[in-house]
């Protein structure tokens, strides 16, 4: 089958994994007037909560690959989808509402590692970079979508917000009739897979980081928004979706910026990141905060692929779901400690506003990207003395050209 229209089916998959559980963010704001009794941090759990169930099933997911058709789980992985999104929008109490969005990850959670490891089984080489740096962009863009359609929606009612799920309709179509069927290697069944490299769970620790920083964002700024008088719930879906736009401009200039910044790429990507927060920590109006946050979201969009793609190049193909839905487990375990942690974080400092959170990720941003620079300047001292002792004469060669010489 065409490869473009492989990946076509790929990256409309793409479009409703990373972003699902934020999705609905910029009616955050109304859906806690709508609850009341609820705490701030139960309606932070409204976005979290996904992430929970979205870790297990990953897991699932890359057991049932071994014995199903990955065409086969992602139709499921889709019905929970479609269910657990429209589900909340149709629940008089909270509980119910935190159910659906259960549901919902458990969709996510099965589509979630498919989505990438496709990239491995069809592309290789430059080719596969190139097309991971275009499901990050897919990522975003999906998240463009869905919060200017979730902002406009919610400015009808909060309730409205919850069919902008309805899109994985259109990605099931594609990927019926342009996701070819991948054979199911039953070999596989009686085959001990080796460990992981450690290589993999250093790639997991690093996702866990930078997502925990960057989720920060579709957590609280509808709420910070609010808070300082800045926006309403249809401006917060236009600031985060300016977010997702810039990852989505980063995934597609993905393999072109790491040739022209090469081993300074993470580091200087993290610098970007530590801007954007700083600019939003200061930000008094929507236009700066807007700014800020696109200015971080194309630090994000070029990490996060960056290391789906360095973890693919890790393994044998026949581990690279395996591979893929530990990292991205870790990846759905900084969305969900992402409120927990930083709101700790603003306790232990006596500072809890939203403020002061993205002015500390800003502060702690740019600490990680001092010590990479360094880390990065110390393998290039190594890799330069490398060179000289591999290039350096030997005493006995230097002792066979003087004989040479005087013959």
């Amino acid at each position: 089958m065409n490869k473009k229209l492989i990946k076509l089916a790929i990256l409309s998959v793409s479009l409703l994994t990373i972003m699902a559980g934020a999705a609905i963010s910029p009616a955050l704001g109304d859906i806690a007037l709508a609850f009341p009794n609820a705490s701030e941090t139960t309606i932070k759990l409204i976005l979290t909560l996904p992430s929970v169930m979205i870790i297990p099933f990953i897991f699932v997911s890359s057991f049932l690959t071994r014995r199903y058709q990955k065409k086969h789980i992602l139709f499921v992985g889709m019905l929970f989808y479609l269910v657990g999104g429209l589900g909340g929008g149709l629940v008089p109490t909270i509980e119910l509402l935190l159910f659906f969005r259960a549901v919902l990850g458990i969709g996510v959670g099965l589509m979630m590692p498919i989505s990438t490891s496709l990239v491995a089984d069809f592309f290789d080489g430059e080719e596969r970079t190139a097309t991971m740096g275009q499901v990050s962009a897919a990522n975003n863009l999906g998240g463009v979508v869905l919060f200017i359609m979730s902002g406009v929606l919610a400015a009808i009612s909060w309730r409205m917000a919850f069919s902008v799920y309805i899109l994985v309709l259109v990605a099931a179509i594609i990927v019926f009739f342009y996701l070819p069927k991948t054979k199911v290697d039953y070999s596989r069944q009686e085959i001990k897979l080796q460990p992981l490299p450690k290589q993999i769970y250093v790639f997991g620790v690093a996702m866990f980081f930078i997502v925990l920083a960057f989720h920060s964002i579709p957590v609280n700024v509808a709420l910070f928004m609010q808070q300082e008088g800045i926006g309403n719930a249809q401006i917060a879906g236009i600031v985060i979706s300016v977010g997702t736009a810039a990852g989505f401009v980063a995934g597609l200039l993905l393999a072109r910026s790491k040739r022209l910044l090469h081993t300074y790429f993470i580091t200087i990507m993290l610098v970007i990141m530590a801007f954007g927060f700083l600019t939003v920590g200061i930000s008094q109006i929507s236009f700066i905060t807007g700014l800020g946050v696109g200015i971080l979201g194309f630090g994000f969009g070029s990490i996060m692929p960056t290391v789906f793609d360095e973890v693919s190049r890790q393994v044998p193909r026949v581990q690279t779901v395996q591979a893929m839905a530990v990292v991205t487990g870790m990846l759905f375990f900084g969305q969900f400690f992402s409120p927990i942690l930083l709101d700790s974080v603003g306790y232990l400092f006596g500072n809890e506003s939203i403020r002061f959170t993205y002015q500390f990720l800003s502060a702690s941003m740019f600490l990680v990207a001092i010590g990479f620079f360094l880390k990065t300047m110390l393998m290039q001292k190594q890799i330069k003395e490398l060179e000289v002792r591999r290039n350096k004469p030997t005493t006995s060669t230097l002792a066979a050209k003087e004989k040479q010489r005087s013959m």
